[in-house]
């Protein structure tokens, strides 16, 4: 993604870019945004425990911490943070709990 970005500024052409991506790059490109907040580019990421009945060799303890863990609310709160200090805007926003009709707005 970073290469793509800096294809983009190089040619002054308009690319997709994750926020994190663009953020982290974004003192070296002269990029602006342009578009953000349709739910046609939201990239949701999710935490999925896998069937234990279908897979034998799992750590189902773990793999429910782990789900337990990222859908928490200090979790989610920290995720809303990440990058803020950084980059002065975070770079995911959270969504556990939210209804997908809802997802991606801030």
């Amino acid at each position: 993604m970073g290469q793509t970005l800096s294809v983009a500024a190089e040619k002054k052409a308009y690319t997709l870019a994750d926020r994190g991506t663009y953020l982290a790059l974004k003192k070296n490109l002269g990029l602006d945004i342009l578009n953000e907040g349709d739910a046609l580019l939201l990239n949701v990421y999710s935490v999925i425990q896998v069937n234990p009945a279908k897979f034998k060799k799992l750590n189902v303890a773990g793999a429910k911490a782990f789900a337990d863990f990222m859908v928490a609310k200090d979790t989610q709160a920290l995720i809303g943070k990440f990058g803020v200090e950084k980059y002065g805007s975070p770079l995911f926003f959270p969504d556990a709990g939210k209804k997908e009709e809802s997802l991606g707005k801030k």
